[in-house]
């Protein structure tokens, strides 16, 4: 079976990693400069309340998406030979999941309302449940661009989408809509995305579904999707059950304080998780050079991740203040978060080096035991702590994620065939950072009498300052690229000053005849 060109195809050898690396940062860093600032404007307008109906009803399309993004898509990616028919019957079976699911959760929108005591909250998951047929349509696009490494168009869909969806978002609390603005951003946001994915990719699905390219394809992607399920509910465990154990308030406060440190952990690490996969994939059959990539990579995550958490939580209460008196607690739930985040951003690149290795069914064994294990520490939180939800809910993630990401080390070590002292190795220099940055924001925000942005805005800086130089100290590597960028900037210097001089020369010539 021989891959077929163009679209399906691997990216050209000019599509380099570090490019598409680059460009899956920018992707993730626009992403976060965007949702941070819509979530901050929007929780200030709205409140907690809100924004807990809406996290409670988006469990049920995060649902669907997970399953069409992580059981087909890293299908497309991993697969060595891909053909025009695997790509059109994968579309296809794409569309019947989404239409399927999307029946689903119209159906059961009135039961988890009155599960969770809320009628508000069946309309609101009937609305959004209607995007996902729409956003069924690219599923095998984006796919086909992150196998390419195409990451400057998905950057593209994402940016645009969100701006688009932001404003909608902004105007609707504006004009009084309460969740209801929230339901518009979401809408708002799917439709343009889409629109966008398929101007700017060049594949065209035809109407055909072969049986042997589906066979192929759900032979992986079957457990690729288990490990998906698992997945969803060990990253959504916590507002399914907060939900039912303390209501949408706490929901509200909590799922603001986890945005705020996933997307420190999104804009540094998720940019490397997404070319983790097809980065992986390409030195599958060559067990040094994927230890030495895959170290590589999660020495550069835990340098970028852990610091900025670290600076997230000593800038805490600026933070908080900023929001408002409705958002009391959140900067407890800021530290608590940020600390239970460090734990998962360790084990970040984890997932998808099991799943290049070719082993979806052991990363699908250890995401359902980790699942467990937070469904377990919800519930004993709730049962023996309720005295105060929220640092009940958060001190359970926070154990729960510290066990999880035990596990996967320990098992990523023995089927990758990696030394647990070289795992640890990596994470040593943004540990330290991480602690830098904390004990530096903090102490500066105590000693600081400022208005809350004046806070945020000087902590941070001396956090990052601080933080850089302790890692620049014990990180070679980082030197040497610290070196190697500003090496470059003297090179291209002296080139532009080498241009410049002939036209120089020239000018100077016609002016004298």
């Amino acid at each position: 079976m021989r891959a077929t060109k163009g679209s399906t195809g691997r990216g050209t050898p000019g599509t380099s990693l570090r490019v598409a690396t680059s460009w899956s940062y920018a992707l993730s860093l626009g992403k976060m400069a965007i949702s941070l600032s819509l979530a901050f404007v929007l929780a200030a307008i709205l409140g907690p309340r809100a924004f807990g109906v809406i996290a409670m009803a988006l469990v049920f399309i995060n649902f669907v998406e997970v399953l069409q993004q992580q059981g087909l898509m890293p299908a497309i990616v991993a697969r060595k030979e891909l053909t025009a028919r695997h790509a059109d019957t994968a579309f296809w079976l794409v569309i019947a999941v989404g239409l399927g699911c999307t029946a689903a959760a119209v159906a059961l929108a009135p039961w988890w309302a009155d599960l969770n005591g809320l009628p508000e909250l069946a309309p609101v998951i009937r609305v959004l449940a209607l995007t996902v047929p729409l956003t069924s349509t690219v599923v095998v696009h984006e796919a086909l661009l992150r196998r390419q490494l195409a990451f400057k168009k998905l950057t593209v869909r994402t940016w645009v989408s969100l701006i688009a969806g932001g404003i909608a978002g902004v105007l609707g609390a504006v004009l009084g809509l309460g969740v209801w603005a929230l339901v518009l951003q979401q809408v708002v946001t799917s439709a343009v995305l889409v629109a966008v994915l398929w101007t700017v990719s060049s594949w065209r699905p035809r109407f055909r579904v072969d049986g042997v390219a589906a066979r192929q394809l759900w032979s992986y992607s079957t457990r690729a999707a288990t490990s998906s399920l698992g997945l969803f509910l060990g990253s959504r465990v916590d507002i399914l059950l907060t939900g039912l154990f303390f209501g949408p308030v706490i929901v509200g406060l909590y799922r603001l304080a986890q945005r705020l440190t996933a997307t420190a952990v999104d804009v540094t690490a998720r940019g490397m998780q997404a070319v983790a996969l097809p980065g992986l994939s390409g030195v599958q059959d060559d067990s040094g050079a994927f230890a030495g990539r895959l170290l590589r990579m999660q020495r550069i995550t835990s340098m970028l991740a852990l610091p900025l958490l670290g600076l997230l939580a000593g800038a805490a209460l600026p933070l908080e203040q900023l929001l408002g008196p409705e958002w009391e607690s959140t900067a407890t739930a800021i530290r608590l978060l940020a600390l239970m985040q460090a734990f998962a951003a360790i084990s970040l690149l984890l997932g998808p080096a099991l799943q290049a290795w070719n082993r979806p069914g052991t990363l699908s064994i250890v995401i359902w035991i980790s699942s467990g294990l937070k469904v377990l520490a919800l519930v004993s939180a709730a049962w023996f702590l309720d005295s105060d939800g929220l640092i009940a809910l958060c001190i359970a993630m926070i154990v729960a994620t510290a066990l999880s990401s035990i596990l996967i080390v320990a098992v990523a070590t023995r089927v990758l065939s990696l030394r647990v002292a070289d795992m640890v190795g990596v994470w040593i220099p943004g540990g330290l950072g991480a602690l830098v940055a904390l004990g530096v924001t903090w102490g500066t925000v105590i000693l600081l009498d400022l208005q809350p942005l004046g806070e945020l805005a000087v902590s941070g800086v001396a956090g990052a300052l601080a933080a850089g130089m302790v890692m620049l100290s014990v990180s070679p590597e980082l030197r040497g690229s610290v070196a190697d960028v500003q090496a470059r900037l003297v090179r291209g210097q002296r080139h532009g000053r080498r241009m410049r001089a002939p036209a120089g020369q020239d000018a100077a010539a016609e002016e004298a005849r």
